[in-house]
């Protein structure tokens, strides 16, 4: 058999070809604007088909994707999924979930729906629960699932998999081993890809929400990636504001609208405007998620200006100029050596770990989150040459160790051993789900309160397997840090004005100095850091400042007590008179 030389159609040819139709599909008959027409050979070009305008139709991109090399013309897809390839799930749904659900059925396909839910709470299993109810009732008959990165596309599936029995169980396709390209065929129910995919294959996915018979359900995970007029969201409007027949949006952080509001998010006063929202302190209340413990770190941190001047300056030192507060933030981030500020978060944080593995938490584990991938590799190699002895997992976009797990698969490897450590930049930042994550270390220069909340977010998953746990976060005393944690479970209308540090590509600092983004290039040089004890407070209030700290600590020595460590032991002694006065008889002991 032979085939045409030539390929492809022009686009004249296809405009001609669409214009002879009527301006529609040749096969659903549906009115599709020209720039999302194919050209298509009637007889398959690859079964001998010639490329001339007796053997071209003009089709929409779902009948296309349908049709394949057939010489027929296409099925039409039938509406409905089977009811064999669901199954619902055995978890039992929590209070906040039960409230929702009616709520967002009722709502789903006559508008967008928001619904915001603090880390930890089930947003993954509430959206598969809404999935179910909806392909069950036959108002839906496919499903895609937008995410920010692949690690949350793995966590989708494997939530919707068999293998979770708790959640409904549904076949979802991953960017991992599907293109948007490729039809999705009656066996699966949709897919779960990326917002860069998404902005990649835009039409393709406009094909597979119009899939001609079939109602497509969009669910937008941490929706506040894709601005309205940003790059990804003008996508996800393209692809999805008529194609689809419902739109469910998820966060997990209260955000801000600004100046580019986010896509199908309703908002009020510069802030979103959920249907449904389940903050933080209530998720603790209800035990759904652990509370978290603050321990702040003092010092010393000396760096040369780029007039030649040499300051040193402490976390003590108020008041200090915006300028002088993120210098200050820089030296202690940046200097990993011996008795810095860095350090000794690193190693507090890594005895914190070892107690609770020796306490039977064997799988505890603590997440350092640095400023770039130089800066990740400098970290971990610190890690192994003076606090653990060997080469933490490191999960950033780019290897700088040739033993460093592959960046794709850092985080799957990360989740299913028994590693103590992970150091990232951005790969771990929201989303992931790893339960055993107890402690962060805060060495990044992201100082947002969307990117303080999706970290701090990181370690108030429960775990089952530990009753009475919570997480931990190791962090420089900068009073933004503080006033952010302070605020931790705040309602979005109570936060205090976004700050931001960012950097670009030369190491060299840009400083955001407000909201409207006015930037200050800081070239200086970090002469070095000495980290000191600093004060611990909790999100149940409760607040220990360093001497007493130290006090437990000589506490625990001398009793040789186990089963605590001397922050939690005098977070416990500032709701306890007693324990705080026995604890205090040690101040001037050595």
């Amino acid at each position: 058999m032979s085939v045409d030389p030539r390929r492809m159609f022009t686009r004249a040819e296809v405009w001609h070809a669409w214009q002879r139709q009527g301006c529609v599909c040749n096969v659903c008959r549906r009115a599709i604007p020209f720039d999302l027409m194919h050209g298509d050979h009637v007889v398959a070009w690859s079964l001998g088909g010639p490329t001339s305008m007796e053997n071209l139709q003009a089709l929409c991109g779902s009948c296309n994707l349908r049709k394949g090399n057939s010489p027929q013309e296409v099925m039409a897809a039938r509406f409905g999924f089977p009811a064999d390839r669901l199954r619902p799930g055995s978890g039992e749904l929590r209070q906040w979930q039960r409230e929702a659900l009616p709520l967002v059925l009722s709502l789903v396909g006559h508008e967008p729906v928001l619904v915001e839910a603090c880390p930890g709470a089930g947003k993954t299993m509430f959206g598969l629960e809404v999935v179910y109810r909806l392909v069950e009732a036959g108002r839906v008959s496919r499903l895609l699932v937008v995410v920010p990165t692949l690690g949350i596309a793995d966590g989708w599936r494997w939530s919707a998999s068999i293998a979770n029995p708790n959640a409904p169980s549904m076949p979802l396709h991953t960017s991992r081993d599907w293109r948007p390209v490729d039809p999705i065929d009656d066996d699966w129910l949709g897919a779960v890809v990326t917002y860069q995919s998404l902005f990649a294959q835009t039409e393709m996915f406009l094909a597979h929400a119009t899939d001609p018979g079939h109602r497509t359900l969009v669910i937008f995970d941490e929706v506040h990636h894709a601005g309205s007029d940003a790059a990804w969201g003008i996508s996800a409007q393209e692809a999805f504001a008529t194609g689809a027949a419902g739109v469910l949006s998820l966060s997990g952080t209260p955000f801000r609208i600004g100046k580019d509001p986010i896509i199908f998010a309703p908002s009020k006063g510069g802030h979103a405007r959920p249907h449904y929202r389940y903050s933080y302190d209530r998720a603790i209340a209800d035990g759904a998620c652990r509370p978290v413990q603050f321990v702040q770190t003092r010092g010393e941190t000396t760096f040369r200006a780029e007039d030649g001047v040499v300051h040193t300056v402490t976390f003590d030192d108020e008041p200090l100029t915006d300028l002088g507060q993120r210098r200050r933030l820089r030296a202690a981030l940046e200097w990993i050596g011996t008795g810095s500020i860095a350090e000794k978060m690193l190693r507090d944080a890594n005895r914190y770990i070892l107690g609770l593995r020796d306490r039977g938490d064997v799988d505890a584990a603590g997440l350092v989150v640095c400023i770039d991938c130089d800066h990740a590799d400098r970290v971990a190699a610190h890690m192994k040459a003076h606090v653990i002895g060997f080469r933490p997992v490191v999960a950033c976009s780019r290897r700088r160790d040739q033993n460093d797990p592959d960046p794709a698969n850092a985080l799957r490897f990360f989740r299913s051993s028994h590693d103590p450590w992970i150091v990232a930049v951005n790969m771990i930042s929201e989303g992931v789900d790893i339960p055993r994550l107890r402690v962060v270390v805060y060495l990044t220069n992201r100082v947002t309160l969307l990117s303080f909340r999706q970290i701090v977010g990181r370690v108030v998953r429960t775990d089952p397997v530990n009753v009475d746990d919570h997480g931990r976060v190791y962090l420089p005393a900068d009073h933004r840090l503080l006033e952010m944690a302070e605020h931790i479970t705040d309602a979005p209308d109570l936060l205090p004005p976004p700050i931001m540090i960012v950097t670009d590509g030369n190491d060299a600092y840009r400083l955001v100095i407000d909201a409207d983004g006015n930037t200050t290039s800081v070239p200086f040089e970090t002469l070095g850091t000495v980290g000191e004890q600093g004060a611990a407070f909790d999100t149940d209030g409760r607040e220990a400042n360093a001497v007493l700290i130290e006090c437990a600590r000589r506490f625990i020595e001398r009793e040789a007590l186990t089963g605590t460590d001397p922050e939690s032991l005098a977070l416990a002694a500032a709701g306890s008179p007693r324990l705080r006065e026995a604890l205090l008889e040690l101040r001037d002991t050595q």
